[in-house]
């Protein structure tokens, strides 16, 4: 992927990549911060934090910092996930100074005023809410709670109602102090601007930010695998979880396993399990195969919901599947044509703007470099057959594989 990276004298990044006949122009800030860098004390606070960024700074108040983008016809936006924060804006491109200056505006001026403080923690009350009510999300995140054990990557990004309700603005400014370096910070530019003009807008406001230098120090996880919990709640459906420790970013086996995920579950209706779940048996609605792979770690999941009634014979039908691609290498003329289905999608995903934003972003941080279309597409057509079936043989073992299931109540 063509991007041009520049380097601010307080160590700040600007990674800028030029688009042509679009007149959106996406930005974000990437923080190389997230939920597994809290502390035993801190568990919700990164994710406070995100929210808080759009709540005040020094010479704005909540109204003035939400309407500065929105009287344009921009867009402000974060999130936070297990290892980054981000903080993005899409505009018309004329509009492009406004939107860097308001993104380093909430990014390293936020006051993170108490009164909004309070407020803002009965909005995640209300989210950490919803997502109790949603089966589907959060059987993903009760999985990592047992999957990762004693480890920061098993706590929840939103935290607790009683670990929330305790923060104060103090806690958020020392985390931003404890985590928030320069070299671990970068500013991505996708638009259709030039280079140059890029650079100085972006100076303009970064560069005279003082900020300090540091290493970002991570625990490596230890999962643990082989279990099979089986729990009764509210919900009229019975959701089931396969999960499997898998290779982290930089594990060479990786582009195969992921060829393997999109195989086995990928959007496409033609993947394995969509084919023998629901058009073969009508188990399920909607079958998906992901995965998470972090600098250290990474992990593997099958999700699906299902009638009470059809949970172990849907299980016996995804194993039985598991275990043809561990016995039998897919065959060359079959394996081609998944291969062209997933060049497609990732050729389609880079035609977004912005999602072009977010690669470029979390490569840099996680990597230190971003890999062209064409080295990763290089990569694909380089796999075999031998290579997803060892794949499959190392990963869907007995030892290796645990199972999470939601049953309705009696």
């Amino acid at each position: 992927m063509e991007y041009t990276l520049h380097t601010f004298s307080n160590g700040l990044r600007l990674a800028f990549k030029q688009t042509e006949n679009t007149q959106i122009a996406h930005c974000g800030f990437f923080v190389n911060a997230g939920s597994r860098d809290e502390k035993p004390n801190q568990v919700g606070l990164a994710h406070l934090l995100e929210h808080m960024l759009f709540k005040g700074t020094q010479k704005r108040n909540t109204n003035q910092v939400l309407n500065r983008l929105e009287v344009v016809g921009g867009d402000l936006n974060a999130f936070t996930t297990k290892d980054k924060t981000v903080v993005h804006a899409s505009v018309v491109k004329d509009h492009f100074e406004r939107a860097i200056e308001l993104l380093t505006d909430v990014t390293f001026h936020s006051s993170f005023p108490e009164k909004p403080l309070e407020k803002e923690k009965k909005v995640i009350f209300e989210e950490i809410d919803m997502y109790l009510d949603s089966p589907d999300e959060k059987i993903y995140d009760e999985f990592q709670e047992i999957f990762y054990s004693d480890h920061p990557l098993a706590n929840n990004i939103l935290g607790s109602k009683e670990s929330v309700a305790s923060f104060t603005s103090a806690d958020i400014f020392d985390f931003v102090n404890e985590r928030y370096f320069a070299n671990e910070i970068v500013l991505v530019v996708v638009a259709p601007v030039k280079f140059e003009k890029a650079v100085k807008v972006c100076q303009k406001y970064l560069d005279h930010l003082v900020l300090k230098k540091g290493a970002i120090t991570r625990k490596k996880p230890s999962a643990k695998t082989g279990f099979d919990i089986v729990t009764k709640n509210g919900f009229s459906q019975a959701h089931v979880l396969l999960g499997c420790e898998a290779y982290p970013l930089n594990d060479s086996r990786r582009p195969a396993l992921m060829l393997l995920s999109n195989i086995i579950g990928g959007p496409g209706l033609n993947s394995i399990l969509n084919l023998k779940l629901r058009e073969k048996h009508a188990y399920t609605y909607d079958v998906d195969c992901s995965l998470q792979t972090l600098t250290d770690s990474g992990f593997l999941t099958i999700y699906y919901g299902t009638d009470k009634k059809n949970v172990n014979r849907s299980k016996k039908a995804m194993i039985r599947e598991l275990e043809l691609l561990k016995q039998n290498p897919i065959k060359d003329a079959l394996l081609k044509k998944y291969k062209t289905q997933f060049r497609g999608q990732m050729i389609m995903a880079e035609e977004s703007n912005s999602s072009l934003m977010f690669v470029i972003g979390r490569s840099l941080l996680d990597l230190g470099y971003v890999e062209s279309l064409a080295e990763i597409l290089e990569k694909i057509e380089m796999i075999t057959s031998e290579q997803i079936q060892a794949i499959a043989n190392d990963l869907f073992t007995e030892k290796n594989m645990s199972f999470l299931t939601y049953l309705p109540k009696d």
